[in-house]
């Protein structure tokens, strides 16, 4: 397991939806838990319709800022605009133009959970792109069997960054950064386990 201040981050990064997890959430929370920590942070969500997905986050990842977080409320493979471009063809055309590129799945935690981490996770691996971690957020009601933190980590490949409470998508915009931060750390991850 892995904190945030642990990381490298490459200049972009992608957070894509693995199972239903509220991605928007993780997204929102990963970009105020780093301009919290002082990082200049940008932030680009791609959804279905406009402009081509790719051209929004080349022009995007050239703003002033350290580390550009791009999400879509759509998992890798759903194609977001009419020429089918993917949260994944955005991935390969920033890498493709030299830009570095990482990505974190979210995820519910759910029993399915492990099965999909691990295909998202190949599908990124075959791009040539790294998956950074992942981000668990819980629903705000769970039925069911939650799936353990380590084990979602290791079907992915990759680090555990945050458990988050799907409460959190309430949260007043100025304290989400402060409020998203504990569920970045390591010590509050038992309390929070889906």
């Amino acid at each position: 397991m892995s904190t945030l201040a642990e990381l490298s981050l490459p200049r972009a990064v992608l957070v894509a939806d693995t199972d239903g997890a509220d991605a928007g959430l993780a997204a929102a929370a990963l970009v105020a838990t780093l301009a919290h920590a002082g990082t200049t942070v940008g932030s680009l969500r791609v959804d279905a319709g406009g402009e081509p997905v790719v051209r929004q986050a080349v022009t995007a990842v050239g703003a002033d800022h350290d580390v550009l977080v791009i999400g879509a409320a759509a998992g890798l493979l759903v194609p977001l605009d009419a020429r089918g471009g993917t949260l994944a063809d955005v991935g390969t055309a920033l890498r493709y133009k030299g830009v570095s590129t990482g990505a974190v799945l979210a995820t519910t935690g759910g029993p399915a959970a492990p099965n999909v981490l691990a295909l998202s996770a190949e599908a990124l691996s075959r791009r040539e792109l790294p998956v950074i971690g992942v981000i668990v957020v819980r629903a705000r009601h769970a039925d069911g069997e939650a799936t353990s933190p380590a084990r979602l980590a290791a079907a992915a490949g990759a680090p555990l960054l945050a458990v988050l409470s799907g409460d959190l998508a309430d949260a007043d915009p100025s304290s989400l950064g402060s409020q998203a931060a504990l569920g970045f750390s390591t010590d509050s991850w038992e309390t929070m386990t889906p």
